[in-house]
């Protein structure tokens, strides 16, 4: 009896230790605002960590305003976490962003390997030579919105939004620069791409490159066919009125971003591994006991 009463004195001291100082790290919810400030400081979140000029996801956050960035020359890698907004009723003419590139930043930002989940924009880049590669984007009204050029949209699986890229007008004083796009997912936009049609005289629309010069993206609704089965579409793929994928892909060469939950259980999971960990410790310790006593009985 004795000895039973330490396994559960083990077990009553291990787990609150497990509670108190891993726990918290991966499961506490963020709300509002996240803020990269130009400092390097985070702001909003315990789930986005510095390792010098890389800001690593240790964890989904669900029920967010979104990230704000207001650093340049940096690195948001997700690890393949999601980034979840928090449905709200927003004022008239107002938008959410997933990731929002600030023009406070002076670009040289890359966001890769995130999961981004139901905001209005998914990545707002304000800047340039910015890229976004490896991303999954769904379910917003933009997926990356480019109010700025030249940046970077790469090998991104990009679904279920009103409009998959909005190419946003640039000014007339604009200096000849070109976007780059290719080997992205398109699938199920209501428009895979809006280079938004210019109206006012001191604007122009961005000029972009829809391929690296072997391939170009998938697009869900191309229609042509591929006589030579080499994976490249015969016919070029009119992204709009003024532009034109000539290497449009044939099967989805982006995959969209797996489930990151400790197999498949819903957890994230460096907390279903320190959780295991965990009950390991506790197994090791209550059996151990449990043979300590049985000796002890076998002396007797």
């Amino acid at each position: 009896m004795r000895t039973m009463k330490k396994a559960v004195l083990v077990i009553l001291i291990v787990l609150p230790l497990f509670c108190q100082f891993f726990v918290p790290a991966f499961c506490s919810q963020t709300t509002g605002l996240i803020f990269i400030r130009e400092d390097g400081s985070i702001e909003g979140t315990n789930k986005i960590h510095r390792s010098g000029d890389t800001y690593i996801f240790s964890g989904d956050i669900e029920g967010c305003y979104g990230i704000i960035v207001e650093k340049s020359d940096i690195i948001i890698d997700g690890k393949g976490h999601t980034l979840k907004s928090v449905p709200r009723l927003l004022p008239l003419g107002s938008w959410d962003f997933g990731v929002e590139l600030s023009n406070k930043t002076r670009g040289n930002v890359t966001v890769t390997n995130l999961k981004i989940l139901d905001f209005n924009i998914g990545v707002y880049i304000w800047n340039t030579e910015n890229t976004v590669i490896g991303n999954t984007i769904i379910g917003g009204n933009v997926g990356v919105f480019l109010a700025e050029s030249p940046n970077k949209v790469i090998s991104n699986y990009i679904k279920d939004n009103g409009e998959g890229i909005f190419l946003g007008p640039l000014p007339d004083t604009h200096p000849v620069l070109y976007n780059v796009v290719y080997q992205n997912t398109f699938v199920n936009n209501t428009r895979q791409v809006y280079d938004c049609e210019c109206t006012d005289p001191h604007t122009i629309q961005h000029l972009n490159v829809w391929d690296d010069g072997e391939v170009g993206n998938y697009w869900s609704n191309y229609n042509g066919t591929d006589q030579n089965s080499d994976g490249i579409g015969d016919i070029p793929y009119a992204v709009s009125d003024d532009d034109t994928d000539f290497y449009p892909l044939m099967e989805p060469v982006a995959k969209p971003i797996g489930d990151n939950s400790f197999f498949g259980t819903g957890l994230p999971f460096e907390l279903g591994l320190v959780l295991s960990v965990g009950l390991v410790v506790v197994v090791i310790c209550t059996v151990y006991l449990l043979m300590k006593r049985k000796r002890s009985k076998n002396v007797g």
